[in-house]
C-alpha cells in the first residue's frame, strides 16, 4: 500500500505532465495556425505585386490585354499564380469571357489536358470559365476602364516536358465571333 506522501507525489507529477502536455499542444496548434496564415498572406501579397505590374503595363502600353508573364517555366505537377489585365477602350461596359487554347506543344501521343485547359479541377488554367459565354458572362469591365484578374496555372503531373505555346483569347459577348484581344504565353514544362 502506498503511503499518503507517495500518492501525493504521483498526483503532483500527473498534474505537471498534463499541464506540460496542454502547453505543448497549444504552442503546436498556434505554430501551425501561424504557418497557414502566412501562406495565405504570401498569396495575397504575390498577387498584389502582379496586379501592380499589370496596371503599369496597361497604362504604359497600347495593348488591350496583358498577361503577367509571357514566358513561364514550371515543373510538372506544380502550380503558380498569374494574372491578366484588360482595358476597355469602348464607351459602354464590356461583358466578356476568356479561353486558353494550345497552339503548339510537344508532339507526343500522351499529352493530357490539352483539349481541356480551362476552368476545372483537372485543367491547366483555373479561373472563372464559361464556354462561349454561356449561360452568363463571368467578367465585365466598365467603359474606358481597366481590370485585373487572377488565374492559377497548374501543370498536370503527367504532362509531356517541352515548350507549349498557349493563346489566351478574350471574347466580347457570347460566342466566339467577337474576339476582343489575344495574348500568347510560352510555357516551358520540365
Amino acid at each position: 500500500m502506498l503511503s499518503k506522501k507517495a500518492s501525493l507525489e504521483i498526483s503532483i507529477q500527473a498534474i505537471v505532465i498534463v499541464v506540460l502536455a496542454m502547453t505543448l499542444l497549444g504552442l503546436g496548434l498556434g505554430f501551425i495556425k501561424g504557418m497557414f496564415g502566412k501562406i495565405g498572406g504570401i498569396t495575397e501579397s504575390t498577387f498584389g505585386k502582379i496586379e501592380e505590374q499589370l496596371q503599369r503595363d496597361l497604362v504604359n502600353s497600347n495593348e488591350k490585354l496583358v498577361f503577367s508573364q509571357s514566358k513561364v517555366s514550371i515543373e510538372r505537377g506544380k502550380e503558380t499564380l498569374l494574372g491578366w489585365g484588360i482595358r476597355n477602350e469602348g464607351t459602354s461596359e464590356m461583358d466578356y469571357w476568356v479561353e486558353f487554347g494550345p497552339i503548339k506543344y510537344p508532339n507526343t501521343a500522351n499529352n493530357p489536358g490539352l483539349n481541356n485547359m480551362n476552368g476545372g479541377t483537372g485543367d491547366w488554367f483555373i479561373f472563372k470559365y464559361s464556354p462561349n459565354g454561356a449561360p452568363n458572362l463571368p467578367y465585365s469591365v466598365d467603359a474606358a476602364d481597366q481590370q485585373v484578374e487572377r488565374v492559377n496555372l497548374r501543370v498536370p503531373k503527367n504532362a509531356d516536358p517541352g515548350l507549349y505555346l498557349i493563346e489566351m483569347a478574350v471574347y466580347e459577348g457570347t460566342g466566339v465571333t467577337d474576339k476582343y484581344a489575344t495574348a500568347d504565353i510560352f510555357i516551358t514544362v520540365t
